[in-house]
């Protein structure tokens, strides 16, 4: 009976250390693989009988169950693409997979089943959609790309194409210059009337349109500013001209009082401090629309903006105009925030979606599918999203990727170990076969 035991114990020995070394032959093929979690085993006794009050015990041999190192992280690579993106400490990407494309609609269709994986080397396919290398679609909650408001109601696969960026009318242009003070014109006298200064704005629909604003001083301390355009018929439009009167609030050279003419309107309330703006209503398209553009000089008895101080010609310090043209798709990019940010040509970037991080009770226990994949189980609960580095989620790294956490040196170790004990199985089957031969030869 002892002798059948010790063949039945070494043989789960010898399953074991198979066992073990197809492990560290798995773990050793992924050790290049991004994103990959290496098997460990873990053995345990099988017991058939034992009891040390009884003072027996009976060989049960060994099992060699699977530990998933699902939560080892493994080390962060910079890469060149801006959508890879990387997960420092816990949590995994949410993802889903494809399974066809709908004949009616051309659109992708996806499984119902959630996938979570720590492989981010996502790219662009040609529909748009941000794929990793294993080919599961990244998924995110949306942004709305003009609040920026995140929806985290749900999520669902992320895809940027074929967008555009809406034109933004100017409606305000920020202007700062120093008037000069001792200004006369050729014969040296007043008024004098200085050169104008183009200013760059957009239309509604994004066309570049061009203001020339123009500076005459009739007297001292006292100016005036007219401002022009050539609309699609032709026509110049001219605005002005509006007076300003410098020093009058005690501040020597800035602005103490304007009075509005010829289309251009003053502020109401001209206290120090306060705007000191103009504004006005003009018809690029010559069709009698109106856009609404206000011109903001600083603040009256300040020297933010607009000033007049000594010389004979004028300085322009900054001129700026919250207007943009159509944008087109330029680029895309994850950031350390998990948002996927689109740059258009025309130099605006926006958020379209963020990507959370999923954390489960138990990660060991998750399911392992095709391509670096895991699925929740009762096991391991089931996922819960938030944004990375809240609630003990670990961080994102842009333009990274995860390698395997496998370690060859270990892995060898391991092989070197297990394959010694495959051999003492082996050896104890060859033992207990003599011992049973000699069992038989008792009758000779």
């Amino acid at each position: 009976m002892s002798i059948s035991a010790a063949l039945q114990s070494a043989i789960s020995g010898l399953n074991g250390q198979a066992t073990a070394i197809g492990y560290i032959s798995d773990n050793v093929a992924n050790a290049s693989t991004p994103g990959y979690k290496k098997v460990e085993s873990r053995f345990s006794t099988l017991v058939t009988q034992s009891s040390a009050q009884a003072n027996t015990h009976s060989p049960g041999g060994v099992q060699n169950r699977p530990f998933f190192a699902n939560n080892a992280q493994g080390a962060i690579a910079q890469v060149s693409s801006t959508t890879s993106v990387a997960v420092s400490g816990d949590g995994f990407i949410p993802v889903s997979r494809a399974i066809g494309i709908d004949p009616t609609t051309g659109n992708t269709i996806f499984e119902d089943t959630s996938y979570y994986t720590r492989l981010g080397d996502f790219t662009q396919n040609s529909a748009g959609y941000l794929v990793n290398s294993s080919g599961y679609y990244l998924q995110g909650w949306t942004v709305d790309p003009t609040t920026g408001v995140v929806d985290t109601s749900a999520t669902s696969e992320v895809r940027v194409s074929d967008l555009l960026d809406a034109p933004v009318a100017t409606s305000n242009i920020e202007y700062s210059a120093i008037l000069p003070a001792n200004a006369l014109d050729t014969s040296g006298n007043l008024p004098a009337t200085l050169a104008a200064n183009s200013i760059q704005v957009y239309d509604a629909l994004g066309n570049a349109r061009t203001l020339d604003l123009t500076w005459t001083r009739n007297a001292a301390n006292e100016w005036e500013v007219t401002i022009s355009t050539v609309d699609d018929t032709g026509a110049t439009q001219t605005f002005g001209p509006a007076s300003l009167t410098f020093g009058s609030l005690g501040n020597a050279g800035t602005i103490g009082a304007i009075t509005g003419g010829g289309g251009l309107t003053a502020p109401g309330s001209q206290a120090a401090g306060d705007d000191a703006a103009l504004s006005f209503n003009v018809d690029f398209f010559g069709d009698g629309s109106s856009q609404a553009i206000n011109l903001d000089l600083g603040s009256f008895n300040s020297t933010n903006g607009t000033t007049q101080f000594g010389g004979t010609t004028l300085s322009l310090n900054d001129i700026s105009q919250n207007g943009v043209p159509r944008g087109n798709f330029k680029s895309l990019a994850i950031d350390e925030n998990g948002f996927v940010s689109v740059t258009f040509d025309n130099g605006n970037v926006k958020k379209f979606f963020q990507i959370p991080l999923a954390k489960f009770r138990d990660p060991t226990e998750l399911d392992r599918v095709d391509g670096n994949a895991f699925a929740a189980t009762p096991g391991s609960g089931s996922a819960v999203l938030n944004t990375a580095g809240s609630s003990g989620l670990g961080s994102l790294v842009s333009a990274a990727i995860e390698q395997s956490n496998v370690d060859i040196a270990e892995e060898f170790s391991k092989m070197i170990v297990a394959q010694r004990a495959y051999s003492a199985n082996a050896r104890m089957i060859t033992v207990a076969d003599e011992l049973l031969q000699e069992t038989i030869n008792i009758r000779r």
